[in-house]
C-alpha cells in the first residue's frame, strides 16, 4: 500500500509541475529561465574555449511519411578549420575553401566557405545556443545510460523560424551537449546524438586538407566564385 501511495505522489507532483509550466507564458527573451541560461552559458563556455573539438555522432532525419535516414560520422574542428565524415562523403575545410569528396562518384567539389551551408560542425552546434534567437526553458532532467542530463527547451523568438522548438540534453558533469532534437514546422524531426565528445585533443593540420595524391583518379569540380 505504501508503494502505491509513493507512486501516486510522484505522478501527482509531475502533473502539477507540468501544469505550472503550461500556465507560464514564454513570449520574449526575458522570459527565459535563469537556470536554463546558467546551463547554456556553461555549455557555450566549454565549446568556445576548446582549442579543438571532436564529435562522434549519429544523425536521424525523420520526414513525415518517409523512412528515417540515419547517418553516422565524425566531426573535427580546430579554429576555422573542420573535417566531417558524413555517410559516403568527406568534407574538408582548410580555412580558405571547402572540399567535398564523394567516394561513390570519386569526385571532389571545391566551394567557397559558406557559414549558412547547414554543415554539421561543432561550431554550428554552438550556434544553436544563440541567446537572441530563442527563449530557453529548463525541462525535466533525463537519465540516459546511467548518466544524468539537463533538458533545455528552445522556443524560437522569430515568427518565421523553421523550428517549432529544439530540445538539448546537456551532460550534468561536462556540460557538453549529448542529444539535440530539432522539430521543424513541416513535421520533420532531426535527432543528433553526440556519442562521444573530446575537447583539446591534438589534431594534425593535415586532417583538414584533401590530399589529391591519395586519390589520383579523382574528378575535380571547382565551384568557387573567384
Amino acid at each position: 500500500m505504501k508503494k502505491n501511495y509513493f507512486l501516486l505522489t510522484i505522478i501527482l507532483v509531475g502533473l502539477m509541475s507540468n501544469a505550472v509550466l503550461a500556465q507560464k507564458t514564454y513570449t520574449s527573451k526575458s522570459d527565459s529561465d535563469k537556470d536554463a541560461l546558467r546551463i547554456l552559458d556553461k555549455t557555450k563556455g566549454v565549446l568556445k574555449n576548446a582549442k579543438t573539438t571532436i564529435f562522434d555522432y549519429s544523425l536521424v532525419i525523420a520526414i513525415p511519411e518517409e523512412e528515417p535516414q540515419v547517418t553516422n560520422g565524425i566531426a573535427k574542428q580546430k579554429g576555422e578549420r573542420f573535417y566531417i565524415e558524413m555517410g559516403d562523403k568527406t568534407i574538408y575545410c582548410n580555412g580558405r575553401d571547402v572540399r567535398i569528396y564523394s567516394q561513390v562518384q570519386n569526385e571532389v567539389q571545391i566551394n567557397d566557405i559558406d557559414e549558412d551551408s547547414g554543415l554539421l560542425t561543432p561550431s554550428t552546434v554552438l550556434n544553436l545556443f544563440d541567446k537572441d534567437s530563442y527563449i530557453f526553458i529548463l525541462g525535466v532532467e533525463k537519465k540516459i545510460n546511467k548518466k544524468k542530463y539537463y533538458n533545455l527547451i528552445f522556443k524560437p523568438t522569430e515568427k518565421f523560424s523553421e523550428y517549432t522548438k529544439i530540445e538539448a540534453f546537456i551532460d550534468k558533469k561536462s556540460f557538453l551537449p549529448y542529444r539535440i532534437k530539432m522539430f521543424y514546422k513541416d513535421g520533420t524531426k532531426n535527432t543528433l546524438d553526440i556519442e562521444s565528445a573530446l575537447i583539446n585533443k591534438a589534431i594534425d593540420d593535415s586532417v583538414f586538407s584533401f590530399d589529391k595524391q591519395k586519390h589520383p583518379d579523382v574528378s575535380v569540380e571547382d565551384l568557387r566564385m573567384d
